[in-house]
C-alpha cells in the first residue's frame, strides 16, 4: 500500500518553525481532513509533503509512491481565468500528457455543459472550486491535496463533492483536505490530523467523533 510517512518532521518558513515533531502516516484508500485555525500550518504541511517546501527538520518518506504521483489544488487559482472551463481542461491535459474528454471531466465535478464554454473568471466561487478539483484530478494522482475545497459550494455542491471524493478514495487513492467548514465536512473524512499549538495529532478512527470537538480541542 502506498504510504507517505513523516518522522520528527518540523515545518515552517526561513528560521521560523510552525509545527514540530510531526509523526504521521498517510495511506491510500483514505480521506484525511486537516483541521486547525488559520496560520496553524495546514497549507505548509501540505506543501512540505508535496516537496514544494523543504522541511526544517526530520524526514518525509514515500513508500511505493513518489512526488510524481501527487497533485494539489492549493495555490488558487490554478486555472487560466480568460479561458473557458473546457479550454482549461484541454491545456492541463496536454501539460500532463493525458487523454481526457473535457466534457466528461467537467461533468464529473458538476460543471454542466452550458457552463463549459464560459470563461472561468465568470464562474461562481463554487464553480471555480469545482474547476480546481477537476484540474487537480486530471493526472489521476495517488495522493490528492485540496485546500478548502468546500468554499462557495451550496448543499447540492457539497453532496456532489462528497460523492466525488469518496469515489476517488474507493478507487484506491488518498485525499487530503483542509477545511474550516466543520459541520459540512462531518461524516466525510475517514480520519483527521489536528494541528494546533505547534503540534500535529493524527486521529485514525472517527467513529462517534464530532469534528468540531476535535477542532476546539475537546
Amino acid at each position: 500500500m502506498p504510504v507517505i510517512s513523516t518522522a520528527d518532521l518540523s515545518i515552517g518558513y526561513k528560521s521560523s518553525s510552525i509545527v514540530s515533531n510531526i509523526n504521521l502516516q498517510l495511506r491510500t484508500g483514505r480521506i484525511i481532513c486537516l483541521l486547525g485555525p488559520n496560520g496553524a500550518g495546514k497549507t505548509t504541511l501540505m506543501k512540505t509533503l508535496l516537496g514544494r517546501i523543504k522541511p526544517m527538520g526530520g524526514n518525509v518518506t514515500y513508500t511505493q509512491t513518489s512526488i510524481e504521483e501527487m497533485a494539489a489544488a492549493i495555490d488558487h487559482p490554478s486555472f487560466f481565468p480568460y479561458l473557458s472551463g473546457r479550454q482549461n481542461v484541454q491545456v492541463a491535459s496536454a501539460f500532463w500528457g493525458v487523454d481526457v474528454d473535457p466534457e466528461s471531466a467537467l461533468n464529473g465535478v458538476g460543471i454542466d455543459r452550458a457552463a463549459q464554454g464560459r470563461k472561468a473568471k465568470d464562474y461562481s466561487t463554487g464553480m471555480k472550486e469545482r474547476l480546481e478539483l477537476c484540474l487537480a484530478m486530471l493526472p489521476r494522482p495517488r495522493f490528492l491535496f485540496l485546500d478548502e475545497p468546500q468554499n462557495g459550494l451550496d448543499a447540492d455542491g457539497m453532496i456532489s463533492l462528497t460523492a466525488t471524493l469518496r469515489a476517488y478514495r474507493d478507487a484506491g487513492n488518498c485525499v487530503v483536505i483542509s477545511t474550516h467548514l466543520l459541520h459540512e465536512i462531518q461524516g466525510v473524512p475517514d480520519e483527521c490530523i489536528v494541528i494546533r499549538h505547534g503540534r500535529a495529532e493524527q486521529i485514525t478512527d472517527l467513529t462517534g467523533v464530532n469534528i468540531a470537538d476535535l477542532y476546539h480541542g475537546r
